[in-house]
C-alpha cells in the first residue's frame, strides 16, 4: 500500500457511488505504483544469462571486461541498485549510490559501496562530494573496464558539482531561480548542463571506459539528453540557448553577476560548449527502460477490463492552473458524450501523463503542480456532481509539500466559503493548506520510483 492516508481519503466519500469511485481510483494508484517499481521495470527490460547481458535485442559479453563498476543516482537509485546487485552475475569492483533518502543498511555495510544523501530539488554538499567522487572514479578507468550508470529522475540535483569556480551557494540561488520562474524542465536542464561539471555529457566525456546507462525517464519525450540533464549523452544545447532562457525569465536581474558573465563568455566562444561530438561517446550506450507512457498504458489496460478508458494526452505540460481548467472543460464535454453513448457501465475514465509547471507568487505557500492542477480542475468544473480527478507525482512528492498530489470531486467544494478558500489557496500557491484543512491530499512519501505525473479523471455515468 503506497497511499498512506487511504482511510482518510475514503472518508471523503458521502455515498455508495462516491465510495466506489474512490476505491477504484485509489486501488488503481496503488497498482500503478507497484508496477512502476524499478525491480519490475528492470526485470521487464534487462536479462542476465550467465555472463551475457541482453537488452533491447543487443547482447554484451561481460567476460570481455576486467572490472565492472556501478554508479546509481536519482530518486530510484537505491531500488535500481538493489535489483542490479541481486541480478548481476559478477561482483562490482566499486559501487557509488546517490539518493535523497536515508541509505539502506545493506548498502552501508558493503565495503565496496560508497553512499551519499544528495539534495533535491536543490543540490547540497553531499551532491557535490558524490559528483567529484564519480568524476575521480571515471578518470581512473580504462577501455578494459565497464561502468554501469543507473539514472532516474532527480539526478540533476542529487549528483552535481558546479563548474567555473561557482560556489555551491551561488549555484543554489540559480536552481531556486530556475525552479520558481515557471520554466519547463528542458529549459531548466539546458542551463544546468552549462554550469555543471557533470551534466550535458560531461560525465561520460572524461573517460575512455565503456559506459552503459539504464535510465528511468522523468521527462516528456524520454530524451536521454534531458533525463537528469543528460550526463552520459551528447548535448546539442548551447550558451546562446542559456542566454535566451535567462532573458525570457529575467533571471539576470535576480541572480549573482557570475552567471551573466559566464553566459557572455560562452556566447563569445571564450569558454567551451558542452560536448556534442558523437565520437566522444563511441563507447557509451544509453537505454531508456521505463517512462510515463509505459505507466499510462498499464493503467489503461487494467481499467479497460471493466470500464471505458481513453488516454487524453501522453505529454501534458504548461502552467498547472491553466491545464486544470482545460482538463475540466474536456471532462465536462466527455460527460455529455458518455451520457449519449451509455453502454450500461457505471464509470468512464480519462487518463493523462506529463508534467506541468508552476510560476510562484511572491507570497507562495505550500503546494505543488499536481495539487494546483487538481484545485483548478474542481473550481473550473464547479465541483461537478459526476467528475472526480486524482493527479500525483509518481515519486511521491509534489512541490514543496509532503503530499504526492491530490484527489478532488463533488465532495471538495460543498459551500461558497470553501470555494472562496480554494480560489485563494490556488492563486497564492498554497493548495496544500486547503487540502490539509478540507481533505484530498494524497500522502505517499518517496515511492522509490519517478516517471513524471499521472492523472486519472473518473466520470460517473448517470443512470
Amino acid at each position: 500500500m503506497f497511499i498512506q492516508n487511504y482511510e482518510d481519503l475514503m472518508k471523503l466519500a458521502r455515498n455508495e457511488t462516491e465510495k466506489e469511485v474512490m476505491n477504484v481510483i485509489l486501488s488503481s494508484i496503488n497498482d500503478l505504483l507497484a508496477f512502476a517499481q524499478p525491480s519490475i521495470i528492470m526485470s521487464d527490460s534487462i536479462i542476465f544469462d550467465d555472463n551475457t547481458l541482453r537488452i533491447n535485442g543487443n547482447s554484451v559479453d561481460l567476460s570481455s571486461y576486467e572490472n565492472c563498476y556501478l554508479v546509481s543516482f536519482g530518486k530510484a537509485s537505491q531500488a535500481m541498485s538493489s535489483w542490479m546487485i541481486d541480478n548481476f552475475p559478477q561482483s562490482f569492483s566499486r559501487i557509488i549510490i546517490v539518493s535523497p533518502e536515508e541509505i539502506q543498511s545493506r548498502f552501508a555495510s558493503m565495503p565496496s559501496c560508497h553512499c551519499f544523501r544528495g539534495g533535491h530539488p536543490i543540490p547540497n554538499e553531499q551532491s557535490v562530494l558524490a559528483a567529484e567522487e564519480v568524476l575521480k572514479l571515471l578518470q581512473t578507468l580504462t577501455e578494459r573496464d565497464l561502468c554501469f550508470f543507473l539514472i532516474s529522475g532527480g539526478g540533476s540535483a542529487l549528483l552535481e558539482s558546479p563548474d567555473f569556480n561557482i560556489s555551491l551557494q551561488e549555484y543554489k540561488l540559480l536552481q531556486k531561480g530556475l525552479l520558481s520562474c515557471g520554466a519547463p524542465i528542458h529549459e531548466i536542464n539546458t542551463v544546468r548542463k552549462h554550469f555543471s561539471k557533470v551534466k550535458g555529457g560531461k560525465l561520460a566525456s572524461v573517460s575512455n571506459t565503456s559506459i552503459m546507462s539504464f535510465i528511468i525517464s522523468d521527462v516528456i519525450g524520454s530524451d536521454p539528453s534531458s533525463i537528469a540533464s543528460g550526463p552520459t549523452v551528447p548535448d546539442e544545447t548551447t550558451w546562446k540557448d542559456c542566454e535566451a532562457i535567462f532573458q525570457k525569465y529575467n533571471l539576470l536581474q535576480s541572480l549573482p553577476e557570475v552567471f551573466g558573465h559566464l553566459i557572455s563568455q560562452g556566447v563569445n566562444g571564450i569558454i567551451n560548449e558542452t560536448p556534442s561530438d558523437p565520437a566522444l561517446f563511441s563507447n557509451t550506450y544509453n537505454y531508456v527502460i521505463g517512462d510515463n507512457i509505459k505507466l499510462l498504458n498499464f493503467i489503461k489496460e487494467k481499467l479497460s477490463s471493466n470500464y471505458p478508458v481513453e488516454i487524453l494526452d501522453y505529454k501534458i505540460s504548461g502552467e498547472a492552473k491553466v491545464i486544470g481548467d482545460k482538463l475540466a472543460k474536456r471532462a465536462i464535454q466527455h460527460y455529455s458524450k458518455v451520457q449519449t453513448h451509455h453502454r450500461g457501465l457505471p464509470l468512464s475514465f480519462l487518463l493523462f501523463g506529463g508534467e506541468t509547471t508552476v510560476t510562484l507568487s511572491p507570497s507562495a505557500g505550500v503546494g505543488g503542480r499536481n495539487q494546483e492542477l487538481a484545485l483548478s480542475f474542481v473550481l473550473s468544473s464547479n465541483a461537478h456532481k459526476s467528475l472526480f480527478l486524482a493527479s500525483f507525482g509518481t515519486d511521491g512528492i509534489d512541490g514543496n509539500s509532503k503530499a504526492a498530489g491530490a484527489i478532488v470531486g463533488p465532495f471538495t467544494l460543498t459551500n461558497e466559503q470553501i470555494k472562496n478558500d480554494a480560489s485563494k489557496s490556488l492563486y497564492s500557491n498554497d493548495a496544500n493548506s486547503f487540502l490539509k484543512k478540507y481533505g484530498g491530499e494524497l500522502l505517499m512519501g518517496y515511492t522509490g520510483t519517478n516517471m513524471m505525473d499521472i492523472g486519472i479523471i473518473c466520470i460517473v455515468i448517470d443512470e
